[in-house]
Parts: structure tokens; sequence; C-alpha cells
């Protein structure tokens, strides 16, 4: 594959329903690596979806304004 091909997408988004590619197996850091989401963020993405979100999510989660917890998202055990 030349390398300025995007690998093929095997995943799809639970958020937006978009195919990507996750690389949390991939030899190098995955793309989701240089988002940085505030505290609490990654518990409440967990508590509400099964498995990883495409960058596009991720970066718009990212800038999106601050929301109030919901009942549930406050009482998400850390783990």
């Amino acid at each position: 594959m030349p390398p300025d091909t995007p690998p093929a997408a095997e995943s799809t988004c639970p958020r937006c329903g978009g195919p990507f590619h996750c690389g949390v197996n991939d030899p190098g850091p995955c793309a989701c690596a240089g988002v940085t989401l505030g505290p609490g963020d990654f518990a409440a993405l967990r508590a509400q979806y099964d498995r990883c979100l495409c960058v596009g999510c991720l970066r718009a989660l990212s800038t999106a304004e601050p929301q109030p917890a919901t009942r549930d998202q406050r009482y998400i055990d850390p783990v």
C-alpha cells in the first residue's frame, strides 16, 4: 500500500456511525492519542459507548462546551 493511502476502515463509530480505522493495536500511537479530553470525559464515554469513537467525534467532543453531568454520569465509579 502506498504511504499516503489511509488504512482500510474496519470499525464503525458508535457515535456518528461512520467507518474508521481504530489504531489501538497498531505499532505506532493511535490517532486519538493526540486528542485531549477533560477530566472525567473518558469515564463518561466508557459508560455511554462500548467501543472506540472515531477521531472526528473525539475532536468534536474535545472542543464542545462542557455540559452539566447527567445523573448517570455523576455516579460513575472510577475504574
